[in-house]
């Protein structure tokens, strides 16, 4: 039977998404799946819905579909879309949609027979009892009314260990024209460091603040920048902090950017880091990554899945680890250019045909 799938492309308060309307994109150019998405009016970015419908992509569009209200009116809209389209499989992005959707088809005398395949994005994972209450309500919820689900890395797939049988990874897709450059250009010298993130708790700034004044008094080698992108509650205590140990010449906050001013900063690096407690997925790992960056990063989100350490990037835990990392590199740069040029080797692993061959046999065990 041909398969007749229903993309959700909208997010909580977002709308349609970059990453979302990316992933639809390349289905409809690798694979012969009759795909029609569902979204929201909004969109994360303008032109968003236009590139979708340039495309010739079958789009409907739903008002307020992701607004917590309304709960009869969505799922008679959503349900429309699934009978006049002859769905076969319904891929859901948050709770939400995974109401409607399940309301949709075990409301009924007899159930319908299309399949349900969740993607898990997160599960508040910022707090320890806010993230095991969300583990066990969208566990319950995944046991129930999900035919497959889709985790974007294992780090995440631990956590649901208990819908293990019916789950794949597939990453997200990183094929715009940055990330598909046949070579790398790096210089290991002097060290340029990198770590775009909003200033709160488990993002631990203060640690690389920390290890950065370690470093420099251990190595004299006071050439060493450390560039913190973001906003958020803990800026002014890390301005402060720099200000008080006197390293505001090697750590610079050049505030929140947009995403190719990120990209920009990256690539004028030649170190990202990555100090989180807890990444989900993690862009701030993939994309330096994938851009043939030197990645020194937490054992969490994809780095579990994608890092050789010390042949394509390297783990820390503490402060006095990544000081002791920094002081190699400074004085291996050879190493530095070896372990950048090996994650560059390997970002086929985002590649549009890899994460499309991962996706599309993830909808064939539904």
């Amino acid at each position: 039977m041909e398969s007749k799938l229903l993309f959700f492309c909208s997010d909580y308060k977002v709308g349609l998404t970059t990453a979302l309307s990316e992933q639809v994109l390349e289905l409809k150019k690798l694979s012969n799946i009759r795909l029609s998405c569902i979204s929201s009016e909004k969109e994360m970015e303008h032109g968003l819905h236009d590139k979708l419908k340039e495309a010739c992509i079958d789009m409907t569009v739903v008002p307020h579909l992701d607004v917590h209200s309304n709960f009869r009116g969505l799922v008679e809209a959503v349900d429309n879309v699934i009978k006049d389209k002859s769905i076969t499989h319904v891929n859901v992005h948050n709770n939400w949609q995974l109401a409607i959707v399940a309301f949709i088809k075990y409301s009924r005398v007899l159930p319908r027979k299309f399949k349900i395949i969740y993607t898990i994005h997160g599960y508040r994972h910022n707090s320890f009892f806010k993230s095991c209450l969300a583990i066990l309500v969208i566990g319950l919820a995944l046991l129930l009314f999900a035919d497959r689900v889709i985790s974007m890395s294992s780090y995440v797939s631990k956590r649901f260990w208990f819908v293990s049988y019916k789950t794949d990874l597939v990453f997200y897709i990183m094929n715009k024209p940055e990330f598909n450059k046949l070579t790398n250009i790096i210089d290991p010298l002097p060290l340029r460091l990198v770590f775009p993130a909003q200033f709160r708790y488990g993002k631990n700034q203060q640690m690389l603040i920390r290890a950065v004044e370690l470093y420099i008094k251990k190595t004299k080698d006071n050439t060493i920048k450390l560039y913190l992108p973001g906003d958020g509650v803990n800026l002014e205590e890390c301005k402060s902090m720099v200000r008080s140990k006197g390293l505001c010449d090697n750590i610079l906050f050049p505030g929140k950017l947009p995403h190719r001013k990120v990209i920009d900063l990256y690539e004028a690096s030649n170190i990202a880091l990555v100090a989180s407690n807890v990444e989900t997925y993690g862009r701030c790992i993939a994309e330096p990554f994938a851009l043939g960056r030197c990645l020194i990063t937490r054992k969490t989100g994809v780095a579990l899945d994608i890092v050789k350490n010390g042949v394509n990037g390297l783990f820390f835990s503490t402060e006095i680890d990544l000081v002791n990392i920094l002081e190699k590199l400074h004085q291996s740069p050879e190493l530095l250019i070896n372990i950048a040029n090996n994650a560059f080797n390997d970002k086929y692993l985002f590649s549009a045909n890899h994460v499309m061959n991962s996706y599309i046999a993830a909808l064939g065990k539904a």
